[in-house]
């Protein structure tokens, strides 16, 4: 199987950045390794024993350890299981799955009932989002809340902001690996001043295979059988997926859709002041 990085010191250095995201938490967790029939699954489990189960996936390449920083209160009240995805730049095994078939869910279902845990909420973010979207469409029986947070898969942005905020200042970068272009690539989507990030991102520019596969949009037939509570939470700036183009589809596609909530003036990547406002939104619906 061919690796996902470029060479084995990308892939240490991107391991270097996950350790120090997680270390900086300063919170107390164990490392799970569930064997799958697609590969290992790394799952960081932290929280409350006593809390209700949250299983949560991540943003492409982001790793469990980012998700967690964004809910890390939450561990007072909630078990948090933070799964990190297959086949992307994370704990896990670089096995890389289909996106048009049920291998995510198949995958996801498969490390649930390792982890022996039952009436779950669900998290998913971004790219997270569409792993969640591919479980209540093959597997629904095991999603108690279905919580989706700046989700992919229901709408993409509109081409020319794309290309002109995004591809654009992407090329210029991987042609000529200037920080300056990087960074005019990263401000459409992460916070100002986010140092890790921009790090983070220049690893993974520089040494993965990143896939640019775009997930196919849920339809509305995918779901129909799925009536347990939907909630989203969208960014107001968000320019991969549009505040009001998922509230559009997400009114036609979900059969019981409680609540959509806008971050204002937020990016894509949510910044830290958000975090306590996400919070507290995943808390009044889990309760």
């Amino acid at each position: 199987m061919k690796s996902i990085y470029k060479n084995p010191a990308a892939k240490a250095t991107l391991m270097s950045l996950y350790d120090e995201k997680l270390a900086s938490l300063q919170i107390e967790y164990e490392n799970l390794d569930i064997d799958t029939s697609f590969g290992k699954t790394r799952v960081i489990k932290t929280g409350n024993p006593q809390g209700k189960p949250v299983v949560l996936f991540h943003g492409i390449n982001a790793g469990a350890p980012l998700t967690i920083e964004a809910v890390k209160e939450l561990r007072n009240d909630y078990l948090l299981f933070a799964i990190d995805t297959i086949g992307q730049a994370t704990k896990s095994a670089e096995t890389v799955l289909d996106i048009k078939d049920d291998s995510y869910a198949l995958w996801a279902n498969e490390v649930v009932e390792k982890l022996t845990i039952s009436n779950i909420n669900f998290i998913g973010i971004s790219y997270g989002a569409f792993i969640l979207q591919k479980l209540i469409t093959h597997k629904p029986h095991i999603v108690d809340k279905c919580i989706f947070v700046v989700p992919s898969g229901l709408a993409n942005g509109s081409i020319w902001p794309s290309l002109t905020k995004l591809t654009f200042p992407l090329l210029r970068f991987m042609i000529t690996k200037k920080d300056a272009h990087l960074k005019a690539f990263t401000k459409s989507f992460v916070p100002e001043n986010d140092e890790f990030m921009f790090c983070m991102q220049k690893a993974l520019l520089l040494g993965v295979h990143i896939d640019y596969r775009r997930p196919k949009l849920l339809t509305k037939n995918n779901v129909a059988h799925f009536n347990k509570p939907v909630f989203i939470i969208v960014a107001s700036d968000d320019i991969f997926f549009p505040s009001q183009k998922i509230e559009k589809r997400s009114q036609e596609i979900f059969n019981n859709l409680k609540e959509i909530h806008y971050l204002k003036d937020t990016k894509h990547m949510p910044s830290q002041k958000t975090f306590s406002e996400i919070q507290q939104k995943i808390r009044e619906w889990i309760e």
